[in-house]
């Protein structure tokens, strides 16, 4: 398969998304904040509603790959390098000694599991402090974050969070090893770049998937947020420009908020010529709105950036002009923010015009009730995915919205558990 993905839009042929399995169900309490939730799932609950997500994406005639069997198809294939991905995992995680012969020595497909949903500690290890040997990643849910597709090419991201690293080293590990996803360029990986290039330039940094948008062919906008470095943004300015595929970085400095992580929280583009925002970081005139500043990416140049009084005036300074339509609908602050916090602003595309939405983030889904869409169940949609096609190809825009009292508490949103590979 060859990567392809030069817009937030275009028509989906395939992507990765990771059904959440025995990771969400182990998660005790006590380990909430450390694993970066707010609170533990419902794993049944949680499995039905993604069910519905994902059987939308194969009804509109998308390939859907779940990241667990292609870590076991890729663990299957090459024993050494299976061996040198746990090594790799226990230096950084500072594993317990013979973990490592312990995971070696199950089968690829348990092996996955076991990456994936972790080991407990044995009845006489555990305690308060020490639940896992190994532990889960129920993050994994979020597939969008441990890399970054952008156009023929992927970056491998550098998480902010310790409880997050495993899944950039598992991320490598399928990109490189599993035959439907190998021959494709791995413009950087951004922990290893750092390194290479030495602490005394770039120091620590960290990038993650959520915080890119591709928004068209040679325009890609970042987030320096919570979770994005800005000098990770330098690093991959450096790395984008010998590739002549993008001419331009819009970068976005956003606070250091849980509420807004990534850009993707606050921002994603729905058709060719809208996106949904979150009015108060991106309309000129509120206390929140947002430093932008867009970057040449032409091969030599060494353009530091040039501020723009907003995010939409760099936007149409680069060729791309969009239409706002407000998360949380207009003239009520409070109901945009709690709408924002439900990832109302976090929508993920099919097609241009054909979106997936939380059915809770009602005030969002009565604005795009005005902007022309129309609203349908995600139910009636797989009862019948040709009234809803035919439509959108005829003209008409929709909005299928997602059954999510579990999934929306696990902070992110539609576009944060997909991962796109090829957009027509």
């Amino acid at each position: 398969m060859e990567l392809n993905v030069f817009s937030e839009t275009g028509r989906l042929e395939s992507l990765v998304t990771h059904r959440p399995g025995a990771e969400v169900d182990v998660m005790p309490p006590d380990l909430m904040e450390e694993l970066l939730f707010d609170d533990i799932l419902h794993g049944r609950t949680a499995r039905a509603e993604h069910d519905l997500f994902t059987g939308a994406i194969r009804a509109f005639g998308a390939e859907n790959l779940d990241f667990t069997d292609l870590l076991g198809e890729a663990l299957a294939l090459d024993a050494d390098a299976t061996q040198r991905l746990l090594q790799r995992i226990a230096d950084r995680e500072r594993l317990a000694p013979g973990l490592v012969e312990r995971l070696a020595a199950k089968a690829p497909a348990e092996l996955a599991g076991a990456l994936v949903a972790g080991l407990p500690a044995g009845p006489s290890q555990m305690q308060p402090g020490h639940f896992f040997d190994l532990t889960p990643l129920p993050n994994l849910l979020m597939s969008r974050d441990a890399q970054a597709v952008m156009g023929r090419g992927l970056i491998i991201a550098s998480m902010k969070s310790r409880a997050r690293s495993r899944e950039t080293a598992l991320s490598a590990f399928v990109f490189s090893m599993h035959p439907q996803l190998t021959g494709n360029p791995h413009y950087m990986d951004v922990e290893r770049e750092a390194q290479i290039q030495g602490p005394s330039r770039f120091g620590q940094v960290t990038l993650e998937g959520g915080d890119v948008l591709v928004l068209q062919e040679g325009v890609v906008t970042v987030g320096v947020s919570e979770r994005t470095m800005e000098r990770s943004i330098d690093l991959l300015a450096e790395t984008l420009r010998p590739l002549e595929a993008f001419h331009t970085l819009i970068m976005v400095r956003m606070p250091m908020s849980r509420s807004q992580m990534h850009l993707d929280t606050i921002f994603t583009r729905i058709s060719e010529d809208q996106c949904l925002v979150y009015p108060p970081m991106f309309e000129e005139g509120y206390a929140e709105t947002l430093s932008t500043v867009s970057i040449d990416l032409s091969p030599g140049s060494s353009d530091a950036g040039r501020r723009h009084r907003s995010f939409f005036d760099a936007c149409r300074a680069a060729g791309v002009d969009l239409e706002p339509i407000a998360c949380g609908g207009r003239g009520d602050h409070i109901r945009q923010r709690r709408e924002q916090w439900t990832d109302g602003a976090n929508s993920f595309a099919l097609a241009p015009g054909l979106i997936l939405m939380y059915r809770r983030n009602e005030a969002t889904l009565a604005e795009l009730d005005r902007h022309g869409y129309g609203i349908v169940a995600v139910e009636d949609f797989l009862e019948n995915p040709a009234a809803t096609l035919d439509s959108h190809a005829g003209g008409k825009r929709h909005a299928i919205t997602l059954p999510s009292s579990e999934l929306s508490r696990a902070r992110g949103g539609p576009r944060c558990m997909t991962c796109p590979l090829v957009r027509a």
